[in-house]
């Protein structure tokens, strides 16, 4: 399991039981069509747990991203110095290596292996809590997250993001960059997506989040076996922890997908 899938799994578990759940609430129905009174007791019962499994997986999202925060900062403040300290005394020792070109070849082999491991720390830190969506606010995290991405893929995508946004409450904002992320790796992955568009803007006094691409699209009349699919999932608890709404659709001519955000204006912080 990779690392970035380890932090996803206690998100997974909670989706699944609230899937399963779900399927029980559907098989109670149709095991007592026949029994009205037993039938609404069981549907109100089935419909309870649904919602107190729906807590406990935003309770695991919220957890989660904490986790990630506190391991992000751990690994910036304690790792990041270490390797900058050891940076400085490899760049000292080479300095005085000058007439040993044999030691100074390896140590400059070292300072590579050096430089590729705080390339790798960048990438972790910025999988778990990426800095500038803290520093900068989100447009500009989802603006150097695209240019990776298209980078990282080969993939032309285009950002249309606003210089600023109205406040938005607590979750939010990492909220939407998840949503986002993982609309972009569905594109890449499953659509076979060779242009991207990436959109955020206000709309009555609310947030849109826009991922469109031109892939093969989702087959919308799939039935449940595409709408339970953990990844689909996972947008729309977070969407929901947040107090919006997430639809996807197909692209336009009916070709590619949509998936879009909606954050009201009462979430959006303009009312609070």
């Amino acid at each position: 399991m990779s690392f970035r899938n380890l932090l996803r799994a206690p998100l997974a578990l909670g989706l699944a039981l609230i899937a399963i759940a779900a399927t029980r609430l559907k098989q109670g129905r149709a095991a007592g069509a026949g029994s009205p009174q037993p039938a609404r007791r069981g549907d109100d019962d089935a419909q309870a747990r649904v919602a107190e499994l729906a807590c406990l997986s935003r309770h695991l999202l919220t957890a989660s991203e904490e986790e990630k925060s506190r391991i992000a900062r751990a690994l910036h403040d304690g790792l990041g110095s270490t390797l900058t300290a050891v940076n400085l005394d490899l760049f000292w020792i080479q300095q005085r290596l000058a007439d040993q070109p044999e030691i100074a070849n390896r140590l400059a082999r070292a300072k590579e292996v050096l430089a590729s491991t705080v390339e790798m720390k960048r990438r972790i830190i910025h999988e778990l809590r990426p800095t500038v969506l803290d520093t900068l606010g989100l447009s500009a995290a989802l603006e150097s997250h695209v240019g990776d991405f298209s980078r990282r893929n080969a993939i032309p995508v285009e950002a249309q993001l606003p210089d600023e946004l109205p406040a938005l409450k607590d979750g939010a904002p990492i909220a939407l960059f998840r949503i986002c992320d993982e609309a972009l790796t569905n594109a890449a992955r499953h659509a076979q997506a060779t242009s991207i568009r990436v959109s955020l803007r206000e709309k009555a006094g609310g947030i849109v989040l826009e991922v469109t691409d031109n892939g093969i699209g989702i087959d919308l009349n799939a039935g449940a076996g595409v709408r339970a699919t953990l990844g689909l999932l996972g947008m729309r608890e977070r969407a929901a922890a947040i107090g919006g709404t997430l639809g996807i659709e197909r692209g336009a001519g009916g070709r590619g997908t949509v998936v879009r955000v909606i954050l009201p204006r009462m979430i959006s912080g303009q009312d609070s």
